[in-house]
């Protein structure tokens, strides 16, 4: 397997940030939900900074693969593709790698604004912002919240379309994200 992808296929960078986002995302959605259920005051606020360091982490993951795929080529979908399927890909792409940003970034703005930045071993992760509990609600309740929704929305609408692809129309389309694809 080649470490840059190919017309036909993804190679191990873009398949190392696939699946290493999908784990952290996979991670964050359900600990984003329940960490405000937890009962010791000690132990959600260790949930919510590991949420938080979490969100960093995906949005450092998020910039590296946005940067490299205006590096590397992105591989196309099969010539018998219809365009709806074709637009519908490049759109759902689009608003995950879109939403995947925003994401975090609006987690990180509103944790700072309110006072509250991520930590690391006693090291806070800042943003050159002030304190300012408008800017961390608008973020919390206007972005964050309802982009959650948005986000686990299309993650299905990704996860249906590869089984669709793979059980229905039997093609590689999922089998190149995992690395062990034929040759077209």
């Amino acid at each position: 397997m080649s470490i840059r992808n190919t017309r036909s296929s993804y190679g191990s960078v873009a398949i190392l940030f696939h699946w290493l986002i999908f784990i952290l995302v996979a991670i964050m959605i359900p600990l984003g939900y329940f960490m405000g259920d937890i009962p010791d005051e000690a132990m959600r606020g260790q949930a919510f900074n590991f949420h938080k360091v979490l969100g960093v982490c995906i949005l450092i993951l998020m910039l590296m693969r946005v940067s490299w795929a205006f590096y590397s080529v992105k591989p196309g979908l099969p010539f018998q593709t219809p365009l709806w399927q074709r637009v519908s890909e490049r759109c759902v792409h689009f608003l995950l790698y879109a939403g995947l940003i925003v994401m975090p970034l609006s987690g990180l703005i509103g944790s700072v604004a309110a006072g509250r930045p991520p930590h690391i071993y006693g090291i806070n992760i800042e943003l050159p912002i002030s304190l300012n509990k408008a800017v961390a609600s608008f973020a919390f309740k206007e972005i964050h919240e309802p982009l959650a929704i948005i986000l686990i929305v299309l993650i299905c609408i990704h996860i249906l379309a590869a089984l669709y692809h793979h059980f229905i129309k039997r093609d590689d389309i999922l089998r190149r994200m995992m690395g062990s694809e034929r040759k077209w």
